[in-house]
């Protein structure tokens, strides 16, 4: 009962509009009264000055400003030209062009929203006028964007790991993306490959230049090279999450500002103030989601929780379905970072009595929550990239149907088979 008290009491504040930060204080605050009446108030402070102070937020912070920084330093175009000049003499190429960009995008800005709109304001146009059906060029955009997330560096997964508590670090996350994220593109390309066939989709090609890729090679290596730095920097041992943050802020800041000379002052502007605005979110939402889990674990929610799950699941790959399930039907209708700050604490009692990789546990419910935004009736992606397009969102999401199938039977193989997600974390850090 208590449970659905917390639960219900969020859901009602969130539907009349309230910031989801103040509904899940005030759920919590309410539950405290009811069940919990002789815990102190000053505990909501206490707590969610705890989930915010953690080295993960502080790389966050980072990672948000380097990310900003890159992608109003003129990254964007130089990632399309570098991917268009190996493979623009494709017939077809403008929609590989399209995954190949996001998932480049990905490995800087970590973020499937930037991704969307970042490549969709660049590429979108340019495959209308190539006669790809505007529905059809908003829909693959959309869907290789959520490459973005799973390709380190990750927003997603360092606020999982901010959740997760110990022995979930976001090194680990970061790496746990890698091989996820190349399969994501694999698949889109070979959807997109047979879609492209079967419709007649795409028949602009260019001439292949030796000049150009050298040209455009030299020009992207400076972009390209940020997260081979993060990833190798922590990796190594060199520094931690939070330092490769502050290094690649400083490295973004010298190449959009020395190397391609695009990052003016009114720039610097908009990319410090957009960080702030999305570092100041999450870290609200997480430092509020901190007293949720507080009163989850005195009231033992978890523990009836995962009575509940060992009840009708009798191994850990049931009960990961099961949970699967439940985080499908949740990202259709909230904002991933939301439902993971709602849905860790909840679930890693019952990841750990199962014996579930926690890292493992984390890629799959990320990406889940990733499809979740190309997912009606919230589908926040569908409606963004339908705007890019001109367009109108329910064309989108019925082109989208090919890629949403194909991504969910992806999700399916990764659950099965967890070497996907924790081979390179447990050979760099184990």
């Amino acid at each position: 009962m208590s449970f659905i008290v917390l639960l219900g009491v969020m859901f009602i504040l969130t539907v009349l509009g309230l910031p989801l930060f103040y509904s899940i204080i005030f759920s919590s605050i309410v539950t405290l009264f009811l069940y919990l009446p002789y815990v102190p108030v000053t505990i909501v402070a206490q707590q969610v000055m705890q989930g915010i102070d953690t080295n993960a937020l502080q790389a966050l912070a980072f990672f948000f400003l380097a990310g900003e920084l890159m992608s109003v330093g003129g990254i964007t175009t130089r990632i399309i030209r570098f991917v268009t000049s190996f493979i623009g003499r494709w017939k077809g190429s403008l929609a590989y062009i399209n995954i190949f960009s996001s998932l480049f995008f990905g490995s800087i800005s970590g973020s499937a929203v930037a991704s969307t709109a970042a490549i969709g304001s660049s590429l979108i146009p340019e495959m209308k006028k190539n006669n790809y059906p505007a529905p059809f060029a908003a829909a693959l955009t959309q869907s290789a964007s959520i490459i973005g997330p799973i390709i380190p560096p990750s927003v997603p997964m360092i606020v999982f790991a901010a959740l997760a508590g110990a022995g979930v670090s976001v090194g680990k996350m970061f790496l746990s993306g890698v091989i996820p994220g190349l399969l994501i593109a694999l698949t889109l390309i070979l959807v997109t490959f047979v879609i492209s066939k079967a419709k007649g989709f795409g028949n602009q090609a260019t001439s292949f230049s030796w000049k150009e890729v050298k040209e455009s090679s030299k020009d992207a290596v400076w972009a390209l090279f940020c997260p081979i730095i993060i990833l190798y920097g922590i990796i190594s041992g060199i520094f931690t999450a939070t330092e490769a943050g502050a290094v690649s802020v400083v490295y973004a800041y010298l190449v959009g500002t020395f190397i391609y000379k695009e990052l003016s002052v009114e720039r610097l502007k908009k990319a410090l103030i957009s960080s702030l605005k999305g570092t100041i979110t999450v870290m609200l939402i997480v430092g509020a989601s901190s007293i949720f889990a507080w009163v989850i674990a005195r009231l033992q929610i978890s523990h009836q929780v995962a009575s509940y799950v060992s009840e009708i699941c009798s191994s850990p790959l049931s009960a990961l379905i099961l949970i699967n399930v439940i985080v499908l039907f949740i990202g259709m209708i909230m904002d991933p970072t939301a439902a993971l700050t709602i849905l860790v604490p909840v679930f890693m009692p019952i990841i750990n009595q199962f014996g579930i990789s926690p890292i493992h546990f984390g890629l799959v419910i990320i990406l889940n929550l990733m499809i979740g935004l190309i997912t009606p009736p919230v589908g926040y992606l569908i409606y963004l990239s339908a705007n890019i397009a001109e367009c109108e969102p329910i064309k989108v999401l019925k082109s989208s149907v090919p890629y949403l199938l194909s991504l969910l039977g992806l999700l399916v193989v990764l659950i099965l088979v967890p070497e996907f997600s924790t081979y390179l974390p447990s050979v760099f850090f184990e």
